[in-house]
């Protein structure tokens, strides 16, 4: 009996022991589950966003380059909650991966996705465009070498310098005629005393003044003057208010990486834009405006618009290094010297010859100008600065300009083309309003009311709710007080393009 009794005492204690151990055991593998568990929440969430931001815009990446999700989806409606729907449903099976197998397939991590939340968002519109800028300069820089980032240097010096000298050609065009229309009514009272103390003076041949062919000239519009064929200048037209730059845009709640600025990003920008939207020398034919890099510079909300601002701007430049050119040569200023004596008169009033040289020489400087813009508009292509070689029009045909126009319509010529006009006008342009207008013409490039710019994801926060049911503890639960429970979980993912 005692015997027997010490048997049923240690089978009792080992039993209790075997429980123990059992549970120890469950409870550590159980805690490895958990982790592991939470490892494959992780992994799922992540899994969820990249196949969400997996549906990139199509027609944007092959037209611009650009990784865009749309928000809305193709309803025009942004929403994030549509974008965590979407995660969801992509969730949905890895959260369950043995659905479907052999009913003898165990699933060690069985969960449930309580939530999809995404609680932050950067959308291509924010900051002005300036969250499309970085991904764009980013993505660019990475690939460029040192040899064109000097040229960009090169290239902003260039700006600088004809910008400069079209300032000081605006400056002095306005006063220098100003001053010629004093000096010439001083000159019309001196002629009328003249006339009265000698009532018979000799006649002489009054000089053809093409100054006053000029004026008229310059009444003209200009895009008649510089556009071979007119009627075929493109009469799209967007509306303006409907525009990203316009209306009350969607914000996101992210803080914007700025990781990319200066004019060297500026530069890399910009010859993103060169490369991948319109202009007049080769015209968007689907939907939207045909000059896409001339709405980008100017903003107007019409084709005509935009490349009548361009052409003025470009006129502009032209006439700067022009000036400069015709004051550098003295065989030029020597000619207009002699001109101005010749329409001055016999007796001028002191300053009016010098005011006619002035005048004279932006006259000069303007109708070879035209030439130059007619040139660039015919895909041809003009020198930054001139020389004898380069220049097409001679003081004794200043009058007679527009009759050169047809000798510019073949192009040729050797220099810089539209395009690289085009370079410079961004370098000396309002930079900050180009990403903007960028994303207006790739809005309106789609041709779909439902494809908004400012739904346009480029980075986005998710956070995910999770349950974990027990596994481990169940087989302790058939002789110990313990529950497997269920271990909830939260999961944070971000991912940007």
């Amino acid at each position: 009996m005692s015997r027997d009794r010490y048997q049923g005492s240690i089978t009792v204690f080992l039993s209790l022991v075997g429980v123990l151990l059992i549970a120890l055991v469950c409870a550590l593998a159980e805690s490895a589950r958990i982790q592991g568990a939470r490892a494959w929440a992780a992994a799922v969430t992540d899994m969820g966003l990249f196949s969400v931001f997996g549906e990139y815009e199509r027609e944007l990446l092959e037209n611009y380059d650009v990784l865009l999700l749309d928000g809305a989806f193709g309803t025009g409606d942004f929403s994030p909650e549509r974008v965590a729907w979407r995660m969801q449903d992509y969730m949905k099976y890895n959260t369950s991966p043995t659905e479907g197998l052999k009913k003898r397939a165990v699933n060690l991590f069985p969960m449930t996705a309580e939530s999809c939340q995404i609680t932050g968002y950067t959308l291509a519109t924010d900051e002005n465009g300036n969250a499309f800028y970085q991904q764009v300069v980013e993505g660019i820089r990475e690939n460029l070498g040192m040899e064109l980032l000097l040229r960009f240097q090169k290239d902003i010096q260039e700006a600088k310098r004809q910008q400069e000298a079209a300032e000081e050609y605006e400056n002095q065009d306005a006063s220098a005629w100003d001053n010629l229309e004093k000096v010439q009514e001083l000159q019309k009272e001196a002629d009328g005393e003249e006339k009265q103390a000698d009532p018979e003076p000799v006649q002489e041949a009054p000089q053809e003044n093409p100054l006053d062919t000029i004026k008229k000239i310059k009444e003209m519009g200009i895009l008649g003057l510089v556009v071979k064929e007119p009627a075929g200048i493109s009469e799209k037209r967007v509306e303006a208010s409907g525009l990203p730059s316009n209306r009350k845009r969607n914000k996101g709640n992210l803080p914007l990486k700025e990781t990319e600025k200066g004019l060297i990003s500026d530069g890399i920008f910009q010859e993103y834009l060169l490369g991948h939207f319109s202009a007049w020398t080769d015209p968007w034919d689907q939907e939207g405006l045909a000059y896409q890099m001339e709405y980008i510079l100017i903003g107007k909300n019409s084709d005509k618009e935009n490349l009548k601002g361009v052409v003025n701007r470009l006129l502009l430049l032209r006439e700067g290094v022009n000036l400069v050119y015709i004051l550098s040569d003295t065989k030029m200023r020597t000619q207009i010297k002699t001109l101005a004596l010749g329409l001055g008169g016999a007796a001028p009033v002191p300053g009016l010859c010098i005011a006619l040289e002035a005048v004279l020489a932006l006259a000069w400087a303007y109708a070879e100008s035209l030439l130059d813009v007619r040139t660039l508009l015919s895909k041809g292509r003009v020198p930054p600065m001139k020389d004898a070689s380069s220049w097409k029009l001679s003081l004794s045909n200043l009058a007679k300009v527009t009759e050169l126009f047809d000798s510019c319509d073949d192009g040729g010529g050797t220099g810089q083309d539209y395009e690289d006009y085009l370079r410079i006008l961004l370098f000396a342009g309002k930079k900050g309003r180009y990403p903007l207008r960028a994303l207006d013409m790739m809005e309106s490039s789609l041709g779909d009311q439902r494809a908004r710019a400012d739904g346009w994801i480029v980075r986005a926060k998710a956070e995910t709710a999770w349950r974990f049911s027990g596994v481990f503890f169940r087989v302790t639960e058939a002789f110990l007080p313990v529950t497997s429970g269920e271990a909830p979980y939260r999961v944070t993912g971000e991912l940007e393009y």
